[in-house]
């Protein structure tokens, strides 16, 4: 008797394994839900073991967008780079004993009404190879001041090395580097630090990965350079043209309608490069 139960037993388990109902014995049921768990698990590690096979699959990604929509991302090892890079910088700054520098006592907003108040050649000023003042640091943007250091320190080692001899596009070239590493700290505070985005800024950023950077230099009329930027534009029209179409494209200017952008860049007190009244040097 005992034996028969035990055949029906069996037999009803091997049934219910076919059609779904509940085994005979849950405890080979835990079993095979145990076996399932484990499948499912060396199933995860192995699609986990593939995302990290992929280039860039597991890095985090930054993003900066622009008001016209378009985006850069950043993968978080550039950004370790980036702000190691700023902090040596600003370091540099603070204990280089050759070095003085000037901060802001009382800080004043930018606006966009005035971009140009904005950019990094504006708001410091390099006295010498060891001086600088930055005193006119943007109140609202204060997130950005890394950005500004960065400014400042690549500018006095630019000065602290310069060949007078150079042509002017080594000079516009030194000067998209600087500036470039201006970006990275603007970049930066938009993307670790919560910095607000500020279109004429931005445009810096997206200038660059474009490569107009240095038309944008000529166009704005860095005055770092001083009179080069009239002569660069001189000697290369069709860039200068095309930054002009691109910013009129990615980042038109209110009240600023195509055909309406000065064909000559002009030196701070307003006069055109190589016109009465220009700084001649």
């Amino acid at each position: 008797m005992t034996f028969f139960a035990t055949r029906i037993s069996r037999r009803a388990t091997v049934r219910s394994d076919r059609t779904g109902r509940q085994p005979a014995f849950p405890g080979r049921t835990g079993v095979r839900r145990t076996s399932f768990a484990v499948s499912q698990l060396r199933a995860a590690v192995l699609v986990a073991m593939g995302a990290l096979l992929l280039p860039g699959a597991a890095a985090a990604q930054y993003t900066i967008g622009a008001e016209n929509g378009d985006t850069l991302q950043f993968e978080s090892a550039v950004l370790r780079t980036m702000l190691d890079t700023a902090r040596a910088l600003y370091a540099d700054l603070q204990e280089d004993p050759r070095v003085v520098y000037y901060t802001p006592l009382g800080r004043e907003a930018v606006s966009l009404k005035d971009p140009e108040a904005s950019y990094p050649w504006n708001v410091v000023t390099v006295i010498s190879d060891s001086a600088a003042d930055v005193q006119r640091l943007p109140a609202n943007l204060r997130e950005a001041d890394r950005a500004y250091y960065n400014y400042a320190v690549q500018r006095m080692r630019v000065v602290r090395g310069t060949d007078p001899d150079v042509s002017c596009d080594s000079i516009l070239a030194l000067e998209e580097k600087v500036v470039e590493s201006f970006t990275n700290g603007w970049i930066l505070s938009r993307t670790l630090f919560g910095g607000p985005p500020f279109p004429p800024l931005d445009e810096l950023v997206f200038a660059s990965r474009a490569g107009l950077l240095r038309a944008l230099l000529a166009r704005h009329n860095d005055r770092q350079v001083g009179a080069c930027a009239g002569q660069w534009a001189e000697e290369n029209p069709e860039r200068v043209a095309a930054y002009d179409a691109w910013r009129q494209e990615r980042f038109p200017v209110a009240g600023e309608a195509e055909g309406d952008v000065d064909p000559e860049p002009k030196d701070p007190d307003g006069a055109a490069s190589g016109e009465p009244g220009a700084d001649p040097d």
